[in-house]
C-alpha cells in the first residue's frame, strides 16, 4: 500500500511514528507540504528562547502509548538546565527545540520504515488538487501528479483570520510566528495592541519582555479572559472516566460525565465543589485577580483542575463523537473558553511574566472590542467602550476548530467538487469515527482519511501532542487493516 499524507507537522510525525512501529510496513509512503521547514508545524518553528512549550515533558509526547518518550529525548541533551520552571518543577523548553525533538522523532521513523523495505519520499510542494486512479492521485501546485492507494489529510489549522480587515496597513502583523522574525521589528517604546487574549498573546507579551519592550501592551479581545494556570503535576489514575469505559457505548450524556468527574473526585477522597466553583466563575471573576490567585495555587493538594485538564485530553476525543448534538452546541459555544482554558493552560513561568507586567501597568485587559481601524496617518484606532491608538496590532487570534488551513482551501474544495467529501452541518468535514474516512452521504471514500482538527469528529479544542498520537496510532491500524 502507498500512503499519501498531505501536511509535515506534528500529526504527520505521530502517524510516521506509528506506521514505523506497526507489526507490517505500507509499500511507500509520501509526504507532501510546501512548508520551507518540515517536521515542525506552525507552532515549533525556530524562534526565539523566550517561546516556550505550554506543557512539561510528560504531556508532550508524541510517541502513542509512551509518555516518556519527550522525555527520554531531552535526557539526552545538555542544553535544558536553564530552562526548569521552578513552580512546576519541570523543564518547560523553547519551543524551538521541541520542533528539533519532532524533527528527530519524523527522522528516525522514516529511517526505521526504509528499513523494512519502504520506500519514504517528501515532495515539498502543496497539494492543490486530486483525481481518481484507483485510489487518488495527488496534484501538487508545481504541476506533479503522485497516485496513491490511501491519502490522510493531515494539515493544522492555519494562520490567524483577519477578523478586521488590516492585511497589509503598515504596523499590522498577520502572522506573529515566528516571533524571531516579527518583534525585531517594532519600536521598543511602541504601544502595541494584540488582538486575543490566549497563550499566542501571552507569547507574545513574554517575546516583548525579553526584547526589552518598553511601551505599553494592550490584549484586545472580546472576554478580556486570559488561560488558566497550570499547576504542578500529579499523578493520577482515573478509575471511572477513562476511554476503556466509554468507547464501548454509543451514546453518553454530558450529565453523565459530570457525574464520572463526581467519582473520581470521591475516589480521592475531594469535594466536587471546589472544582465546580473554579469552572463557574472562569469568565466572571476578574481576571488579574484570578491569575494572582491561580498563581498561589500552583501547588494546590485539589486534585480537580488536574483531573479535568487529564480527562479532556485523554478521554475527551473518545466521549465526543458519542455526545449528543445538542451537548456539543453547549460545550463549543457556551463553555468553548473554559475547556480551552482548562485544558491549554498557561505555564507558571509566563504566568508570573503576565502578572508582573499587569502589576506595573505596562500590561492591560480591553475587553468588548468592536472594531480595529488602520489611521491615514500611521497607526490604529480600537473602539471598544471607549475610543484610543495603538502603533503596532498583533493578530493572535488561532482559527478555530473545523476551519480549513488557507494553504489547503484549493484541495478541500476540490475534495467537496469531487464528492470525495461533505462539509459537516457542526463545522469541518463529515468523517466515519471508526475509519477516519471521509463521508459523502453517510458513505466513506475509499481512498481518504483524516487526521486531526478538520475532522467534525474531533473535539473543538486544539489537539495536544499525545491526542494527536493517540489518533494517528489509531489511524495507523486502519490503514494497515488491522
Amino acid at each position: 500500500m502507498h500512503i499519501g499524507i498531505v501536511g509535515s507537522g506534528a500529526a504527520a510525525v505521530g502517524l510516521l511514528d506509528a506506521l514505523a512501529a506497526a507489526d507490517r510496513a505500507p509499500r511507500a509512503v509520501t509526504v507532501f507540504d510546501g512548508a520551507e521547514t518540515l517536521w515542525r508545524g506552525r507552532a515549533y518553528q525556530p524562534d526565539i528562547e523566550a517561546v516556550r512549550v505550554n506543557a512539561p515533558p510528560p504531556i508532550m509526547s508524541i510517541r502513542a502509548g509512551d509518555p516518556a518518550h519527550f522525555q527520554r529525548w531531552l535526557s539526552e541533551r545538555d542544553d535544558i538546565a536553564g530552562y526548569l520552571d521552578e513552580s512546576l518543577g519541570q523543564p518547560l523548553v523553547p519551543r524551538a527545540l521541541y520542533g528539533r525533538y519532532l524533527q528527530d522523532t519524523a527522522r528516525a521513523a522514516i529511517t526505521a520504515l526504509r528499513a523494512t523495505g519502504c520506500r519514504v519520499s517528501v515532495v515539498q510542494s502543496r497539494v492543490t488538487g486530486f483525481s481518481r486512479d484507483g485510489g487518488a492521485v495527488l496534484h501538487t501546485e508545481d504541476g506533479y501528479a503522485v497516485p496513491v492507494d490511501r491519502a490522510v489529510l493531515g494539515v493544522g489549522s492555519g494562520r490567524p483570520r483577519d477578523h478586521y480587515g488590516l492585511t497589509g496597513a503598515p504596523g499590522y502583523v498577520g502572522e506573529p510566528y515566528p516571533l524571531a522574525r516579527t518583534l525585531p521589528g517594532i519600536p521598543a517604546g511602541a504601544h502595541v495592541a494584540v488582538i486575543g487574549s490566549g497563550l499566542t498573546a501571552v507569547d507574545i507579551a513574554a517575546g516583548l519582555t525579553a526584547h526589552g519592550h518598553t511601551g505599553p501592551i494592550t490584549f484586545v479581545s472580546r472576554t478580556g479572559t486570559l488561560p488558566f494556570v497550570q499547576q504542578r503535576p500529579m499523578r493520577l489514575q482515573p478509575r471511572h472516566l477513562t476511554p476503556e469505559a466509554i468507547a464501548p457505548r454509543t451514546e453518553v450524556t454530558f450529565a453523565e460525565l459530570v457525574s464520572l468527574v463526581r467519582a473520581e473526585l470521591a475516589e480521592l477522597g475531594q469535594d466536587f465543589d471546589t472544582l465546580a466553583t473554579e469552572i463557574l466563575t472562569a469568565e466572571t471573576e476578574p481576571p488579574v485577580e484570578r491569575l494572582r490567585r491561580q498563581l498561589a495555587a500552583v501547588d494546590s493538594p485539589h486534585a480537580g483542575l488536574r483531573l479535568l485538564a487529564m480527562l479532556i485530553r485523554v478521554t475527551g476525543p473518545i466521549a465526543w463523537p458519542r455526545l449528543a448534538e445538542a451537548d456539543r452546541a453547549v460545550l463549543r459555544t457556551a463553555h468553548f473558553r473554559t475547556v480551552n482554558g482548562v485544558s491549554s493552560p498557561m505555564v507558571p513561568h509566563n504566568a508570573k511574566i503576565m502578572l508582573r507586567l499587569l502589576d506595573s501597568g505596562q500590561l492591560r485587559l480591553r475587553p468588548g472590542v468592536r472594531k480595529i481601524e488602520a489611521r491615514a496617518g500611521g497607526g490604529f484606532t480600537v473602539r471598544d467602550d471607549t475610543e484610543w491608538t495603538a502603533d503596532v496590532v498583533l493578530n493572535a487570534v488561532n482559527p478555530s476548530a473545523y476551519t480549513t488551513p488557507q494553504d489547503t482551501e484549493p484541495l478541500v474544495s476540490a475534495l467537496l467538487e469531487a464528492r470525495a467529501a461533505e462539509p459537516h452541518p457542526a463545522g469541518g468535514l463529515a468523517v466515519h469515527p471508526a475509519t477516519r474516512a471521509l463521508l459523502v452521504a453517510g458513505r466513506p471514500d475509499p481512498a481518504w482519511r483524516i487526521l486531526g482538527n478538520l475532522a467534525a469528529s474531533s473535539m473543538f479544542i486544539a489537539t495536544n501532542p499525545p491526542g494527536l498520537a493517540a489518533e494517528a496510532a489509531y489511524l495507523a491500524h486502519s490503514l494497515l487493516g488491522r
